[in-house]
């Protein structure tokens, strides 16, 4: 008989110092599907401190939120006997993989996610037209007369994106879009999120339709895909507020 078992994960145990919002979402995605019908596969609803923590102190409850997304990562068959699921990274990189992203897999867990986010903004970018990519130009404040062509002003957008003064906006923005019940709450610094939202939201909606695709993903990776992005948002997130301290 299947016994849900903890399994270590290092990548993991900041959740405990996450909030109760952000949990919260993160448990929703475990739990319902986009309709909000309950996923065929979830076991974190009927788990004893989800029952007793659930929607008001699910911070009692991290480990088993936590425990709950390896279980999507790992094979059913395979958790079932030996009651966990697979690590985090573990998770990170079959993602990365099945995205085609270009990453060392020697590197740490935060530049690993990096890379996905990079390749992320990067299809976003190639689902832009000329126009929407002359104003985001423009909204972030680059000269678009330095540039010789429209690769090199793509690179140009990517590079100030990943920036450390944009890239936690980036991620809100990325987040929202992608986990519908994150709320706008971390647009810090210049208001990024606010002010190239509306140019961004559109081709981020066709990419993101595109890495969801029922019949190239299947149902595990319509959990994996957004989870891990949520889980990389809800990471720099914490590490801001800490540095806001």
């Amino acid at each position: 008989m299947f016994e849900k078992k903890f399994l270590k994960d290092k990548d993991l145990e900041f959740l405990e110092e996450c909030s109760n919002e952000d949990l919260k979402v993160l448990a929703d995605l475990l739990v319902y599907d986009k309709d909000n019908n309950p996923r065929y596969s979830e076991t974190l609803s009927r788990t004893r401190l989800y029952k007793e923590s659930y929607p008001n102190q699910l911070q009692k409850a991290w480990a088993e939120i936590a425990h709950e997304f390896q279980l999507y990562g790992g094979d059913s068959f395979a958790n079932f006997f030996r009651g966990y699921g697979v690590p985090y990274r573990e998770i990170l990189m079959d993602v990365c993989d099945k995205k085609k992203v270009n990453y060392n897999k020697n590197s740490s867990t935060e530049r690993i996610e990096m890379y996905l986010i990079q390749k992320l903004m990067d299809d976003v970018l190639e689902e832009m037209d000329d126009e929407q990519l002359q104003e985001l130009v423009k909204d972030l404040q680059l000269d678009a007369n330095t540039y010789q062509s429209k690769d090199a002003m793509k690179n140009a957008v990517l590079m100030a994106c990943m920036s450390p003064a944009f890239v936690s906006q980036i991620l809100t923005l990325l987040t929202s879009v992608l986990v519908p019940r994150v709320a706008l709450d971390i647009a810090v610094g210049l208001g990024l999120v606010s002010r190239i939202g509306g140019i961004l939201v559109p081709a981020i909606n066709i990419i993101m339709g595109a890495w969801l695709l029922k019949d190239l993903t299947g149902a595990a990776y319509r959990v994996t895909i957004p989870g891990v992005v949520l889980i990389i948002y809800m990471r720099r997130k914490m590490q801001t507020e800490k540095q806001n301290i």
